[in-house]
């Protein structure tokens, strides 16, 4: 009888306007506020398929024009390492089989971002939980101006940071690297945001697409170590009979069992796209609707074996 009665008085309270929430307003948890999303994927590839996805004018058209990175984001060298597909929020880098990181065939890096700090903070902290003293935070400066300006924050777990296979890492930008780009003084307002740094390759014949989709196969011990560290960090697990899907922020993230590849096997974009399109370009098949989507596909990629060794990660 009691508690029907402070049931009633609260619910007399709440119809009368004076029953207020709790008076100790619990803080929001930024890792429960927005799941990571992708800033950026890098692959390495053979000659062919670098060659192919630099020059093939269809993938120009779909995507935009390439870049050859900062400071300006113009259009590669011919004897570039490296280019750069940038789209709305999101980018994809190509590299080379011989490149500047001497990474192997294969390697995959997949860049996390975050759109605010404390999101960020709040999977370091997560991470640091999750992987102890395997977890390390590292400020990233843009060495290349004078002086050198502070460009992101990135934390990693070693774990699937510096392994053959793939590489593994969450960012946020540093509001002096937006500042920095758009020639701006410390007046005006902060911006991190991945939209709001890549904004302006929309007006420069880019920002034509954003990454939605990744699938990858991987050895076992590297994708169960990937899945906790990412779940630990906010994606959210979905089993299917034949892969395991995690899911961030705007990004499906497909893990399946290794056949005859292994690595990166499917990256899924958003696009505008006015007919159906099958392009080969080297190991890999851009194929696009006439709608919104299109995927490139991966394959024959020779990854080198566990055994072997391999350079540190850039």
């Amino acid at each position: 009888m009691r508690v029907r009665l402070v049931h009633a008085i609260a619910a007399a309270l709440a119809l009368a306007g004076g029953a207020q929430t709790s008076p100790v307003q619990q803080p929001a948890d930024p890792l429960k506020e927005a799941r990571p999303a992708l800033n950026h994927v890098y692959i390495v590839v053979d000659g062919p398929t670098f060659a192919a996805m630099r020059d093939d004018p269809t993938v120009a058209a779909l995507l935009g024009r390439t870049d050859g990175g900062l400071p300006d984001y113009a259009p590669p060298q011919d004897d570039a390492d490296r280019i750069f597909f940038r789209g709305r929020e999101t980018y994809l880098e190509i590299f080379a089989p011989e490149n500047r990181f001497e990474e192997p065939v294969g390697k995959v890096g997949l860049g996390l971002g975050l759109d605010a700090s404390d999101q960020f903070d709040a999977v370091e902290r997560a991470w640091r939980v999750h992987c102890g003293d395997r977890a390390r935070r590292t400020p990233v400066e843009y060495r290349r101006s004078t002086p050198p300006t502070p460009w992101y924050d990135a934390v990693q777990c070693d774990d699937t940071a510096a392994g053959f296979e793939l590489a593994v890492w969450a960012m946020v930008y540093r509001p002096e690297f937006q500042r920095w780009q758009a020639s701006a003084d410390a007046s005006q307002p902060p911006l991190i945001r991945r939209a709001d740094i890549l904004a302006p390759r929309a007006v420069a014949g880019q920002g034509r697409f954003d990454i939605v989709g990744l699938t990858l196969a991987l050895s076992p011990d590297l994708r169960d170590r990937l899945i906790s560290q990412l779940v630990a960090g906010g994606f959210q697990r979905h089993d299917r009979l034949d892969a395991i899907d995690l899911e961030g922020d705007g990004l499906r993230l497909r893990l399946v069992e290794p056949s005859t590849t292994r690595g990166l096997i499917a990256i899924d974009l958003t696009v505008a796209s006015d007919a159906a399109l099958a392009l080969p370009l080297g190991a890999a098949v851009l194929t696009a609707d006439a709608g919104d989507r299109a995927t490139f596909q991966f394959s024959s990629l020779q990854m080198p074996s566990a055994g072997e060794d391999q350079p540190p990660r850039r």
